[in-house]
This record gives C-alpha cells, sequence and structure tokens, in this order.
C-alpha cells in the first residue's frame, strides 16, 4: 500500500483538532503542572518539529497519536522548566514523540545495582583542579549516534580510548564501537546495555580495539567477528574512580576525559544551558546512562545571582539533540549521580612525556 506523504498528513491535522479537544481533561489529569498551549500552537509546533527533524507515520492514527505524546512531553517538560535550578532549557527534542517506555527501550542502559570490577590501576592526581577545561578544543571528538541500539557504554569507552589516545600518543584514531557490542557481552548485553569498564577490560585481555573502518557499527549485536592481521589500539589498564568531583576534575585536567554513569531522566527533554536538579527530580542512586565527560568550567548559574561549577558531557545520540551533541551539569552536586561511577581507561605517554596541558 503506498503511504500519503507527510504533506498530507500536515494539511489533515486541522480537521483532527476536534479529535484533541477530547484528550484534555485526560491529559490534565495526568500532569500536576499543566499548562497546555493552544491547540492550533501545539499542532504547529508539531508541525515545525515533523518537519525539523524529518519524522514521517504510517498512518493517520499514527500521527494523532504521537501528537498526543508530542503534548505529553512538552507537559513533562513544562514542569522541568519550572523546577530547574540552574539554566538548562527543556522543549522540543528528536525524542518529543516518543514515550518514556519506547525511550527506555531504546536508549536505557540496565541500571546500576551492584559495585563494578576492582579498578586495574589507579591514577595519581593533585589535590587541585584547574578552573576550566576543554579538551574538545585539542583532541578530536566526533558526536556519534548509537541508534536502535542501547549500547551507550560502548560509545563512552571508545571515546575515552580516542581521546586518551591523542592526548597521550598524538595519534587521530577512529575505533570499533561495533567491535564492543558484539564481544564483551557473549551470552548477552551489546545493544541490551553493558558498562565502560566492562569494555576496557575487553580491551585489556584481547591485547587492544580494532578500527571502525574494518569492523564497523551496525546499530545491532552480531556474532563476534575474529579478524586475523587487524591492527589493534591498546590501553595500559583501566581505573574507576573515587566518588569525589574534584579528584574525577584532576584526572580530567591532567590526564583526560572520563566516563561517568548517571541518570537519563531528564536529558531526553533537554536543550541547552547548565542542568542543576533537586534529587527527587533526579535519582543519583537510577544509573542508566554512560556518558563522556570531557571537561568542566565555572559560570553564571541562576540570573546572575549565584555562580557555579559545571561539566561539559558528551553524548551519543547525535549533532541534533543537546548543544551540538553535548550538555552541560552542575559540578559539585552530583547531580543525576554523575559522579557515582566515573571510570577511564589508562593509556601512558610515550618516553614518559606529560601529556598537554587541557585548553582553558
Amino acid at each position: 500500500m503506498q503511504r500519503d506523504g507527510p504533506t498530507m498528513w500536515l494539511a489533515n491535522l486541522a480537521a483532527c483538532l476536534t479529535l484533541w479537544a477530547s484528550w484534555m481533561s485526560a491529559l490534565h489529569a495526568n500532569f500536576t503542572h499543566p499548562s497546555e498551549p493552544g491547540m492550533m500552537e501545539l499542532t504547529q509546533r508539531f508541525q515545525d518539529f515533523m518537519v525539523k527533524f524529518n519524522k514521517t507515520y504510517n498512518s493517520r492514527e499514527e500521527m494523532m497519536y504521537r501528537l498526543k505524546v508530542f503534548a505529553q512531553n512538552m507537559e513533562i517538560s513544562q514542569v522541568l522548566q519550572d523546577t530547574e535550578l540552574g539554566t538548562a532549557q527543556y522543549g522540543i527534542t528528536p525524542f518529543s514523540d516518543m514515550t518514556e517506555s519506547e525511550f527506555a527501550a531504546r536508549f536505557g542502559n540496565p541500571v546500576m545495582r551492584a559495585a563494578p570490577v576492582a579498578p586495574t590501576q589507579r591514577h595519581r592526581s593533585s589535590s587541585t583542579a584547574s578552573r576550566s577545561c576543554d579538551w574538545r578544543k585539542a583532541a578530536v571528538f566526533t558526536v556519534k549516534a548509537q541508534g536502535n541500539c542501547s549500547s551507550c557504554w560502548a560509545f563512552a569507552a571508545v571515546s575515552n580510548i580516542e581521546a586518551l589516545w591523542k592526548i597521550h600518543r598524538n595519534v587521530n584514531c577512529s575505533l570499533s564501537v561495533q567491535e564492543l557490542v558484539d564481544c564483551t557481552y557473549p551470552s548477552g548485553g551489546g545493544c541490551l546495555g553493558g558498562y565502560a569498564w566492562d569494555a576496557f577490560l575487553f580491551v585489556v585481555n584481547n591485547t587492544g580495539l580494532s578500527s571502525s573502518k574494518l569492523y564497523p557499527y551496525t546499530e545491532k549485536k552480531q556474532r563476534c567477528q575474529k579478524y586475523k592481521w587487524r591492527k589493534l589500539t591498546k590501553i595500559d589498564g583501566y581505573s574507576i574512580l573515587p566518588r569525589d568531583e574534584r579528584y574525577i576534575a584532576n584526572i580530567v585536567a591532567t590526564q583526560g576525559p572520563v566516563t561517568a554513569l548517571m541518570n537519563a531522566k531528564v536529558i531526553k527533554h533537554y536543550k541547552k544551558g547548565i542542568i542543576q536538579r533537586a534529587k527527587v527530580s533526579c535519582d543519583p542512586n537510577w544509573l542508566d546512562h554512560v556518558v563522556l565527560i570531557v571537561g568542566f568550567g565555572e559560570g553564571k548559574i541562576r540570573r546572575g545571582t549565584w555562580s557555579g561549577s559545571y561539566w561539559i558531557i558528551q553524548n551519543s545520540w547525535g549533532k541534533d539533540w543537546g548543544e551540538e551533541g553535548y550538555f552541560r551539569m552542575d559540578r559539585g552536586s552530583n547531580t543525576c549521580g554523575i559522579a557515582k561511577y566515573a571510570a577511564t581507561a589508562i593509556v601512558h605517554d610515550l618516553g614518559g612525556q606529560k601529556p598537554p596541558p587541557c585548553p582553558k
């Protein structure tokens, strides 16, 4: 059956507004802070969303269902905005037509409940950190998209290793996320989630990681491939860091980016700014996403009345999300559990040379 084009669906939206009226009471009953915009305004925002993110649906019924989900997400975004303690802004994102369960199934990671494997090595860290650090200015970073696979853990681990090789060896490399997805968990995992330290342990035990060109990403778990004569990129170990944001900042400033587990509840709706949440709205013990801390800075957090520090964090949801694939989060309050399980690969400098300083 031939699909109607998106233009026809957009034209039919106006005729469906009467259907929308029947949803209003149910929607308001589901939210503690109803602030529904006018029907026409909301419909226009949905049309703009469809165009911006190239969204198409298989039927009128599906489109109207997605409009309803979109409206619910706008309500959630408004609640997040009203309770935000920092400068973060919430609203329309590439995921605004997805339910919470759909989003969790696509991007969620198994919630961390047990302590991870003991670190193989420990870093040495100075007692104080710089006021700012941004490795994006020195290391080669490509914001990637994990797609329909819960592989955030593998993307964070690979980006961590790539950055460390650039910082400590001055080598640009593009490594295989897919090899980690296929091979780290032989009996499961992969696109069902995982942890960065398991990825590092796999790289250590297998004397390195293949290139992304040899072993490209497919957005699904496959049989683990064993290529002959492949060039491997090694690491010298890995470390799980103390739950101390000052210590973690020292490692970022002196050694390079680190991976971190966090609660992804609010970032589904994140657009830009510095996130600062109360624990009740972003449980620091519910850790279901893995990201890469690439730096930190200081700035005005709330209308110029309070100065604070923040993390600069790379995500794996593509450049169309957040601040061109990055987001910022309050540093020092364990916001969304960001400091609970930070980990990093270890890449030694050649000849005992010190790494370059982190750009300000």
